[in-house]
């Protein structure tokens, strides 16, 4: 295999690590709730999940809790009246043209001595004794103009396919904000690449999905049916491979995420250890936005995936989703997967943003602006 590096060409960030998918988990560990992550992982190829592999995809992110004739329906729904970028006149997916060189601000070196402590499970983000917390010394620094809506994108599953690792680390705008997932064979290599690029890092953590075993997370997944320690030594191992990350996403997570009892306890440990949780909407019934603000711990939440269905006219949708959500609210947040056309649509999508008065920003500033500046982890 080859070995890990990672450094700065002229071309930009690169990446050569090796990876070798996990096999004790069964087909379905790289499952994000009843789709794949990166479909890249599993077959090696840069391409999206079949329909066949689709069929079960949640398409919602929702914003607020759901009335119940709202769960039955997707939340991902474009409105009518919201035109795609290409019926506005968008170039086509064939017509992008490369990124065009921009000088990298590279973010600090990880990680920050005084910011971890060394545990029976490994290295783990504490909050400094000056009181200073990952979540915030670990942020891409944003400066926000004032009354202008921003919209944070989340790219999930970096780190699996060093083809797509890559293109998101070179090619996409450094406000957007990468989640990198514990499987892959170099997650810190990861981590420190993107960083450099200027991209701040968000960690992945495998939690139970609804279909669960059938759709697996995989290792060291937090589970409804274990106890609160378990659950904490699970997340801790999985914490522990790699730092600098400003806070942590679900991976899959519909039962777990909608379980209070199960996750209160998980929250207030992220919450001690001063990171700040983005709550992917793997289900409308998600109660992480809700225990995060009685703890007063940093929280985003989706509001839309971008590319359950991986075509140009879908992903243009959604992005002009968030477009209405941002004027509407000030804020929205957006995930999305290393696809090719993903990146290139969101790529021509944001040349254009700033022109139409609306920032791109990373999604720390999204959970600050949700979190009261003083709040007290408990």
């Amino acid at each position: 295999m080859a070995g890990n590096a990672f450094g700065v060409g002229r071309a930009g960030i690169w990446l050569q690590f090796s990876y070798q998918p996990l096999k004790a988990e069964g087909p379905d560990h790289h499952m994000v709730e009843d789709r794949p992550a990166v479909a890249q992982a599993k077959t090696g190829q840069d391409k999206a999940p079949s329909r066949t592999e689709m069929t079960d995809a949640p398409q919602t992110a929702v914003s607020a809790d759901p009335s119940p004739a709202q769960t039955q329906q997707s939340a991902n729904t474009a409105l009518p009246s919201q035109p795609s970028l290409a019926e506005k006149g968008g170039a086509a997916f064939s017509d992008m043209a490369p990124n065009p060189a921009a000088p990298v601000i590279s973010l600090g070196p990880v990680p920050d001595p005084a910011l971890v402590e060394t545990t029976e499970d490994g290295t783990l983000p504490v909050v400094g004794a000056d009181g200073r917390k990952p979540w915030q010394a670990y942020a891409r620094p944003y400066l926000p103009k004032a009354n202008e809506p921003v919209i944070a994108l989340v790219i999930e599953g970096i780190g699996l396919s060093q083809a797509a690792t890559a293109r998101a680390i070179n090619d996409l705008p450094a406000d957007i904000t990468l989640a990198i997932s514990p499987y892959g064979r170099n997650p810190q290599a990861s981590v420190e690449a993107a960083r450099e690029a200027g991209h701040e890092v968000l960690l992945m953590v495998p939690m139970e999905p609804m279909a669960y075993p059938r759709n697996d997370p995989g290792p060291d997944s937090l589970l409804v049916s274990l106890q609160p320690a378990e659950n904490i030594a699970r997340l801790h191992r999985v914490m522990s491979r790699m730092q600098g990350y400003a806070g942590l996403t679900n991976h899959m997570g519909s039962r777990f995420t909608a379980s209070r009892d199960a996750l209160e306890p998980v929250l207030k440990d992220i919450a001690r250890r001063g990171l700040m949780i983005v709550d992917s909407r793997s289900s409308a019934r998600s109660v992480v936005g809700a225990v995060s603000q009685e703890l007063g711990l940093a929280y985003a939440v989706n509001d839309r995936y971008i590319d359950n269905q991986a075509s140009e006219a879908e992903i243009d949708r959604y992005l002009a989703d968030l477009e209405l959500i941002a004027r509407q609210r000030g804020v929205a947040v957006g995930f999305g997967r290393p696809y090719p056309i993903t990146m290139a649509r969101i790529r021509h999508w944001a040349d254009g943003l700033a022109l139409r008065g609306i920032s791109l920003a990373p999604v720390s500033l999204v959970a600050a602006r949700q979190s009261a500046p003083d709040s007290a982890a408990p």
